[in-house]
């Protein structure tokens, strides 16, 4: 939700992270891109609807490791086709996003949730309902699609910071396909192994006015 730091609309964040870590790079982006990863508006919502074609673990050994990060709003245990994905991204007063992504298992609902923000010049993605782990991203802007890919990752245990070995990959690659929709294909993968998690699919997204929170006063 918003932050409980009360601002007026002309006090709002005038940019994005993505914006304020790619520079002028990212009007290079398409379009409809530059709306999803562009500054909501005050009192604005991003809402977006589709299928993936498919979505989740490949490997079945790490399933017990998956379902534990399941319950911590990082990711899932289940591999599914054509799962009806949604998401929601809210901005904070503070120039962080949130965003929260659903997926629709036959047998499950899964609820991914994130916080996107900079520091030190670099994007920093916190997964999970606690934030429990950071992921630093590398950003750039290739034929009007958006790519990330993980520099470090780190474990968040209260105060403590634990950075974790670089074996771990994170790739996403977001573009704009005929249409109009928006594809995205996530790919985490490993050492020998390869890929070992991910998902690929299609949605359409639009900003919704949602209205001014009570401690939050407009002008």
């Amino acid at each position: 939700m918003f932050s409980n730091v009360t601002l007026t609309q002309d006090a709002w964040p005038a940019s994005s992270p993505y914006e304020r870590v790619l520079g002028g790079e990212f009007a290079s982006l398409h379009p409809q891109l530059r709306t999803y990863f562009g500054q909501i508006p005050f009192a604005h919502e991003g809402h977006g609807e589709g299928t993936f074609r498919e979505a989740g673990l490949r490997l079945r050994t790490l399933r017990p490791l998956f379902a534990i990060a399941a319950r911590l709003g990082m990711a899932f245990p289940e591999w599914g086709a054509d799962v009806p994905f949604g998401v929601r991204n809210i901005p904070d007063a503070d120039g962080a996003v949130h965003a929260t992504r659903t997926f629709r298992f036959a047998r499950a609902i899964r609820v991914m949730s994130d916080r996107v923000s900079v520091a030190d010049g670099m994007l920093v993605d916190r997964l999970g309902h606690r934030g429990m782990l950071d992921v630093e991203l590398l950003a750039r802007v290739q034929h009007g699609a958006l790519q990330l890919r993980s520099r470090r990752l780190a474990l968040r245990l209260g105060a403590l910071r634990l950075p974790l070995p670089r074996l771990l990959g994170v790739e996403l690659t977001e573009e704009v396909v005929a249409g109009g929709a928006q594809r995205v294909a996530v790919r985490v993968s490993v050492p020998v192994l390869g890929e070992i998690y991910g998902y690929r699919g299609t949605f359409t997204y639009s900003i919704r006015h949602v209205g001014v929170p009570a401690d939050v006063s407009a002008r």
